[in-house]
């Protein structure tokens, strides 16, 4: 028999009560407070009439609200549904309509959010007396039978161009994905570990890639409300965090106020980052102030659950690996392949093909969306990639965003990771613009670093040490780093750089 995520609940109960379990801005949590609140609520919601299985959204921030009514929501039998409370309305009806959740529970923040989306038949539950009567409930195991391949959360993948899909992820998906986190990386977790999570909770790479681990070894999560340097500085020197994730933004910006030189950042022993691009640059300025540090980098998808590959510390700063999303987690296989579904050898440009235990079940209640995405037990990512010799892998672009000039194929990616080793670039997004003479012409925005300059001609000649002509961008933007459209992984969201430069053809 395999462990649950509802299992940790009694298991930290007994070996590690009194320890800090979470930390939000206001308040922390022992694991024993933990485990009693979430029964509890896992008790309240059973009264109220949620059956294993059902749905229960949250619209909440990253907080100890957040936490418990995941682990209450799950203690129940039933499947816990973060909302983006980044959504607009009609987004977060599309959420609801799409889930149809039994119950929501509402942080107090987003209560106007909730009052916008109207009147719908979902029990709703405020954070004041409707939910603190949810939690006037035994503090005992509300002892609800829960399988390995049950469904655990739901995460909403996508909606930058259209509606968000549900991403079903069992406990199987969860406990592997920490597993694998565990036995790859030496996440540092356990009783005397403390994890900041620095993104939303509603994001796997902070779900489950920072709070699960932790929490189940009986290790500590800090929440951070919103990311903001002095903010991270702050929870970094009070809670004497251990490990992070950060995005390459992050870290730039972290770099950029200083904040990693500072004293109180010595208890830092990892730092994880992903989800964007991490140059030589970054990487030496972050050996450089905090030396002892171990440096990560992983690639992922919500839908893997999320993490595929790594690129560990001893192999973060080779300069033949500039750049390289790593190889293969323990428990994830990775394939390479071609159009027509075959692997292509090493060296050659292939879509970046995963199966292991912790894939999604499902998009929920898309069945022609998860066939085509799970083909034959594989999960196509749409991604593209080249494998070195070694077997470290190389990202390259997304399948839609490839860009088609002069009958050539041009990746976006290719041209961001060369931009982001330039020491004047601070980020920037490479897109594709229609062109009567080209079909697409290859056009870049980018944000310089303080302090630092460059324009169009000197950037088009340094690409030109490493490109073909067809590949430099015509065009260059420049936008203050503070303008350019960032989602809150840390990813440049395109559609809007699109709207924002009057590019979008």
């Amino acid at each position: 028999m395999m462990f649950t995520l509802v299992d940790f609940l009694r298991l930290n109960l007994r070996r590690n009560p009194d320890g800090v379990a979470v930390v939000d801005e206001s308040a922390r949590l022992t694991h024993r407070e933990l485990t009693e609140r979430a029964w509890k609520l896992g008790n309240g919601l059973r009264a109220a009439g949620v059956e294993p299985g059902d749905r229960v959204g949250v619209l909440s921030g990253n907080s100890n609200f957040a936490i418990e009514t995941f682990l209450g929501v799950i203690a129940a039998g039933a499947v816990y549904v973060p909302f983006n409370w980044r959504w607009a309305t009609t987004e977060l009806v599309h959420g609801i309509q799409l889930t149809s959740p039994r119950a929501i529970l509402v942080e107090d923040e987003f209560t106007a959010a909730m009052d916008a989306v109207g009147p719908t038949e979902v029990l709703r539950f405020d954070q004041n007396e409707a939910y603190l009567e949810l939690l006037t409930h035994e503090s005992l195991d509300p002892a609800v039978p829960v399988g390995f391949e049950d469904p655990a959360v739901i995460l909403f993948t996508g909606g930058t161009t259209g509606f968000a899909k549900g991403v079903v992820l069992s406990h199987r998906s969860a406990v592997i994905n920490a597993v694998n986190e565990l036995a790859d990386l030496g996440f540092g977790v356990g009783p005397d570990h403390v994890g900041l999570c620095t993104v939303p909770l509603f994001h796997s790479a902070s779900l489950l890639t920072v709070f699960a681990p932790h929490y189940i070894t009986g290790g500590t999560a800090v929440l951070a409300r919103k990311f903001t340097e002095a903010g991270f500085a702050e929870l970094v020197s009070r809670e004497r965090v251990t490990s992070t994730f950060a995005t390459p933004n992050m870290l730039r910006r972290l770099l950029a106020a200083g904040v990693l030189h500072r004293p109180g950042m010595n208890s830092l022993r990892q730092i994880h980052s992903g989800a964007g691009l991490l140059r030589m640059p970054d990487k030496i300025a972050i050996r450089e102030a905090l030396p002892d540090v171990k440096l990560f980098f992983r690639y992922g998808l919500t839908e893997a659950g999320p993490m595929v590959t790594r690129l560990k510390d001893e192999d973060i700063m080779r300069p033949d690996l500039d750049g390289s999303i790593g190889s293969e987690y323990t428990f994830a296989e990775v394939q390479l392949r071609d159009p027509f579904g075959q692997e292509v050898p090493d060296g050659e440009l292939g879509e970046i093909c995963v199966r292991g235990p912790a894939l999604m079940t499902e998009y929920y209640d898309q069945p022609e969306a998860t066939a085509s995405t799970l083909e034959g037990g594989w999960l196509h990512t749409g991604d593209l990639a080249v494998r070195g010799p070694d077997g470290n892998l190389f990202f390259r672009d997304r399948v839609k965003d490839m860009i088609k000039t002069g009958g050539e194929n041009v990746y976006a990616a290719e041209i961001e990771q060369l931009l982001y080793a330039h020491p004047a670039v601070m980020e920037c997004g490479v897109l594709g613009v229609p062109s009567e003479e080209w079909d697409e012409e290859v056009r870049a925005v980018v944000a310089l670093r303080e302090g630092a300059s460059a324009d169009e001609a000197e950037l088009q000649a340094y690409l030109r040490q490493y490109l073909a002509g067809y590949k430099i961008p015509k065009m260059f933007l420049f936008l203050p780093a503070d303008e350019m459209p960032l989602n809150p992984s840390g990813k440049i969201v395109k559609a809007r750089l699109r709207q924002l430069t009057g590019w979008e053809g």
